[in-house]
Order: C-alpha cells, then structure tokens, then sequence
C-alpha cells in the first residue's frame, strides 16, 4: 500500500512539465485557435487540491474564475447549457431523466448548438466521454450533428472498467482491465495527432462521478488522508435554514464515516484524470501546439458531502453544489490571474463562439467571457442566476439569495462575512435594502432571455 503523504510530499515539488503558454495576437488574420474544453463530472471546486498536474499545468498559467457558478447543478442541465449558451428555463433541459430533461429534450436542440456553430465556421469537432444523460438509451448510436469525431461513453456512464463506446458509430467493448479515464485520455491524445486545425475538442470524463472507483494504481492510497472539513459540515445549528434542511438529523458517527471514505474514493478517481491532463499538455507543447490552443476546465456541477447536515447530493443551491473551478489558459490570456466576479457556464459558451469567430444560430443568455481573459478588470455582470428544483437563487460577489419555492422560505447569505453559509440573514434589518436589491434582481433574472441575463445593477456593500 502506497503512503498517500509521501506522495504528496513528493508532488509538490514536482518540476513543471511545460513552458508558459506562448501569447498570440488577436488581430485580424492571425490563425483560428484551437480549444479543448474539460469538464469533469460532480467534481466540486475544492477537489483539485490533490491534483498537482492541473494545478501546475493549466491553473497556475490561466485566468482562475473563483466565482464560477453553474445555472443548475445537475448533469444534464449544465451540459446543455454549455451547448446552448442558455439558461435552464430556455433549453428546457431541467433534469437528468426523460420526463424533465435528459437527452430527449436535448435532442431537440441538437441542430443548433455549439459543436455546429463551430463546424460551420471550420472548425473539426471532437467530443470524448461522457455526453447528456439518456444518450446511451435514447440514441447509442447517433452522433448528433457538427462532430467529426464521436467517442462517446455508450452506456449510463457509471462504470469504470466494464464499459462500452460509441466509435464514429462502431459500439466497442472495454474490459480486461481497461479503465475508462485511460482510455478517454488515450481517445483525446488520438484526436491531437490525428485531427486538421483549426479544432475544437470536448473532452469530458466522467470522474469522480458516483461510484468512483479509482484506477488500481490509485487505490487505497488516499487512506491516510482525512477529509478536510468546511465549518458547515454536519451543521449543528440550522434553525435558521428552510424546512427541507431543518427536518435534517445531524449525522451520525457511521454517516460521517461513510461520507469520508466516500471523499477519500473520488480523490483517488481523479488521480487518473490529473495524470491525464499532465499528459494532454505535454502533447500540446509537444505538437506547438499550445501557443495557439485555449484549453478550458470545469465542472458540470459540484457535490455535497455532509455541509449543512446533507449527506450527499447536488440538487441544492448551496456552494458545494453550485460552484466549481473554472480555469481557462490560451492565446493573450493574463496567466496567473484571478477574476472574483460571479460568471457562469454560459458564459463560457458565448466566449467559446467570439474567439472561435463563429456565429451562433440563437441568441444566447450568456456573456462572453473574452475580455476578461486578458483583463480581468474589465466591467462585468454583478449577478447571475442559479436555481434549482425546490429553489431559485441570485449570486453576486459578496451575496447568496435564495427563494425556496412552495413554503415560502428565504435564505441570504453574507459571504465577505459568513463564507461558509452558516448564518440566513434573509429578514433581518441591517439587509433589508440588500435583500429588496436581490429581490428585484432574481424576479428579473428568472424569466430572462438574452441581453436581460445580464445584470449589472449595483447592489448596496454590506453593513459595517
């Protein structure tokens, strides 16, 4: 058994393994750059801090959004969004099964989305992984239009050594030991050596999502390392939260020890993908290619483990569910910077479709993130909206609002104050014209299309 502390030691001094990306201008006439977009699966934005490959490689030399929020934290929904450039309550993607979302729905809106905007700008399109919940049922062997190459996890996506991929429409079998991370970063290196520029790569694992079974070379050696534990697990006080969360026992000695063992698993599953990633910006500095390449990773939603007394999950508006890193290196982008506004997937699509030079074929709700990633002091939104199937919410910098549907109740939160959400200040006077203010910004935003998602009224500083 493998010391997960001395490994560790020894990582953090591992060497970097590429140089600084190399800037390229913008001007007119310069050559379309290439994207690869990485999206994790319910990996949460505190995940990657035993991830050193992605933290030396792309973090370290990216413009870190550390307020990065998904529309609704669930698989289907965020993927959609990020194929669309909408919000939930316009792609109409608000869940994972048939009846509220999945793809079915998504089928729908497949002729016009992100891989075909780009397509019909030049682009070659890739997509490796996982894809919108329902696929493997719905359609395991379609590849939906403006991909030119399809490898796409076949199955529901739950298992890591016995599992099936659709090939360009050639279903394969993996076992006998394959592990699904190795093999969809083996799929991505393919795509690098074999695919014409300018392209576009979607990759996304589905680590460290449910069941998280590590890699064998991985397993086990993360017991040794406890789970660090943010002040709102296990809550003990929630008398101030909505009825949902109130009617919540506090957990028990056996739960606690579950949900760590569980937390240990996902660490061990995103060692293959932190290799990978190691791997994959290697081959771009290998090819020359990282000069001209954003390469882009996040999550689709993040997960609760024991905060506020929730024993597991990510249907709630709660920060472990709803934030998750988002790193962007690329071309002219200000490496090692940091942006602390609230941003959303979208807005990544809609950055995605004016560096790409491409036209979307709807209007989007998101805002391009491109100014920001060469400075990250330009003007930007003060608000974007979340929400979820019992609650919709508004995020600013400094605030987290929430409106629970069906009883009524509210939650505010002072984050420069209260960052682990311990404490609803939501009806009380000194945020009573913060609360009216966030009010006003969430019914607007909750029926928003276009140009009206993106707010950017003032909201007032919090009391002193």
């Amino acid at each position: 058994m493998f010391d997960r502390r001395k490994i560790l030691q020894l990582a953090a001094g591992l060497p970097a393994v590429v140089a600084p990306a190399t800037r390229v201008s913008s001007r007119e006439g310069a050559s379309p750059p290439n994207f690869i977009h990485i999206c994790a699966d319910d990996m949460r934005f505190d995940d990657d801090r035993y991830m050193p490959h992605l933290k030396q490689t792309l973090r370290d030399r990216a413009v870190v959004f550390d307020r990065h929020f998904v529309p609704r934290p669930g698989c289907a929904p965020s993927r959609a969004g990020i194929l669309t450039g909408l919000q939930p309550h316009n792609h109409g993607v608000l869940g994972n099964r048939r009846k509220v979302g999945g793809y079915k729905v998504y089928k729908t809106l497949e002729d016009n989305a992100l891989p075909v905007w780009l397509d019909a700008s030049g682009y070659y399109v890739g997509h490796v992984g996982k894809f919108i919940n329902g696929y493997a049922h719905y359609a395991p062997d379609h590849t939906p239009p403006g991909y030119s190459d399809w490898r796409v996890i076949a199955d529901q996506g739950e298992s890591y050594t016995d599992f099936k991929l659709d090939e360009n429409g050639t279903m394969v079998s993996y076992g006998d030991g394959a592990y699904i991370t190795d093999v969809l970063v083996q799929k991505a290196l393919q795509f690098l050596a074999t695919a014409p520029r300018p392209f576009a790569l979607f990759f996304w694992p589905n680590c460290p999502h449910a069941p998280a079974i590590p890699d064998p070379r991985d397993a086990g050696t993360f017991d040794n390392v406890d789970m660090p534990l943010r002040p709102a697990f296990n809550e003990a006080d929630v008398s101030d939260k909505p009825r949902q969360i109130r009617r919540l026992p506090l957990l028990t000695p056996e739960e606690i020890a579950g949900i760590q063992d569980y937390w240990r698993r996902r660490q061990e599953t995103l060692q293959s993908l932190d290799r990978g990633i190691g791997r994959l910006m290697r081959e771009l500095e290998r090819r020359g290619l990282d000069g001209n390449t954003h390469v882009i990773f996040t999550s689709d939603n993040g997960y609760l483990a024991g905060e506020h007394r929730v024993p597991k999950g990510k249907g709630l508006l709660y920060e472990e569910a709803v934030r998750v890193p988002l790193y962007w290196r690329g071309p002219g982008v200000s490496g090692g910077s940091a942006f602390h506004g609230p941003v959303s997937n979208i807005d990544v699509t809609a950055a995605m479709v004016e560096l790409a030079g491409a036209t979307a074929g709807r209007t989007l709700d998101g805002r391009s993130l491109a100014p920001l990633l060469k400075d990250p002091d330009a003007p930007w939104n003060s608000a974007t909206l979340t929400g979820c199937t019992s609650a919709n919410g508004v995020i600013t910098r400094d605030y987290r609002y929430m409106e629970w549907s069906g009883d009524g109740d509210l939650e505010l939160y002072d984050m420069s104050a209260d960052p682990f959400q311990l404490n609803n200040v939501a009806n009380t006077g000194p945020y009573a014209e913060i609360q009216s203010a966030l009010a006003e910004a969430l019914h607007m935003l909750e029926g928003c299309a276009g140009s009206t998602c993106l707010w950017t009224g003032k909201f007032p500083p919090p009391p002193g």
